[in-house]
């Protein structure tokens, strides 16, 4: 498969850069990078950036576990990301909350990756045995949700609580089949239940993208973003920054061509080999260029 766009000079100059995980970074079946293998030349795209001093975000739509648990699977793998570079839509939409809701009783359905930024950011939690319904709902992965938790989530909904969700497309995709993104299953039932609609606060909200902008601290023009899904083009447009698609994961060649306007990105490569080989002359030109 070769180059399905040209390299642009945005893309070619941009010192900031937010990678995927799943179909992007790693070949895998389950999201976050968790039981797979790394991609061809991703571990060299990544040392590539950092030996160049450009301003790197790795970051995933899973949620299940803390972002330093997944950076250090990735790392494992052989592919150099730091703890601090590691975002995901938990942590992303801990932040979110506790930013725009301060003080708020917040029931949070989902693992370790999620309660745990709430914890570290001294969100109050909620439990599903209070007598007061919870100010917010907030759903990310797990892998089992009780009876118990569903009927507080729906009836704290119904009474008015915003209900928030750290991913909202039906499937992940891992470069290796699919599978169902539980979280917004269980997001969606509960809004229906509750005549709500969940907002997302993972790839592609302007939520998260605000988030990536202050880490990168690059103009948004001078980032890309790169991934196999359309939410990373949606992420893009929302930041003002560049797309870059890579097809090794949920984007076929077939399904590129019936992207057009907006929705198709700026450049669409075979999979980060195939990026890192274009990118590899004009980051040689730019060593330390960031401290």
């Amino acid at each position: 498969m070769s180059i399905v766009n040209e390299m642009n000079d945005a893309i070619r100059n941009s010192r900031g850069w937010v990678l995927d995980v799943d179909g992007c970074l790693m070949r895998t079946k389950r999201a976050g990078g968790a039981g797979g293998e790394a991609m061809p030349h991703a571990a060299d795209l990544l040392a590539a950036l950092h030996a160049a001093g450009h301003a790197v975000v790795v970051c995933t739509n899973a949620s299940e576990k803390t972002p330093d648990e997944y950076a250090a699977h990735l790392r494992a793998q052989g592919i150099g990301v730091r703890d601090e570079e590691f975002a995901t839509a938990g942590s992303a939409a801990a932040e979110y909350i506790a930013h725009h809701h301060p003080g708020a009783r917040v029931l949070a359905l989902g693992a370790v990756g999620l309660t745990d930024p709430l914890r570290r950011l001294e969100v109050e939690p909620a439990d599903p045995g209070d007598p007061e319904p919870a100010d917010v709902v907030v759903v990310g992965a797990m892998d089992a949700y009780s009876t118990a938790q569903i009927n507080a989530a729906s009836l704290a909904v119904d009474a008015g609580a915003p209900l928030y969700t750290t991913v909202d497309v039906p499937w992940f995709h891992g470069g290796i089949g699919k599978s169902v993104c539980i979280s917004a299953a269980v997001a969606n039932a509960i809004g229906w239940a509750a005549g709500a609609t969940p907002q997302v606060l993972g790839k592609p909200s302007a939520a998260l993208g605000e988030t990536l902008l202050r880490r990168l601290d690059v103009p948004a023009a001078e980032v890309t973003v790169v991934g196999d899904a359309t939410v990373e083009i949606q992420l893009a447009r929302q930041m003002g920054a560049n797309s870059a698609l890579v097809l090794s994961g949920a984007t076929s060649a077939e399904k590129l061509d019936t992207l057009t306007g907006e929705a198709r990105p700026d450049l669409a490569v075979a999979d980060v080999a195939e990026l890192y080989q274009l990118l590899v002359p004009s980051l040689s030109l730019t060593q330390g260029a960031r401290p």
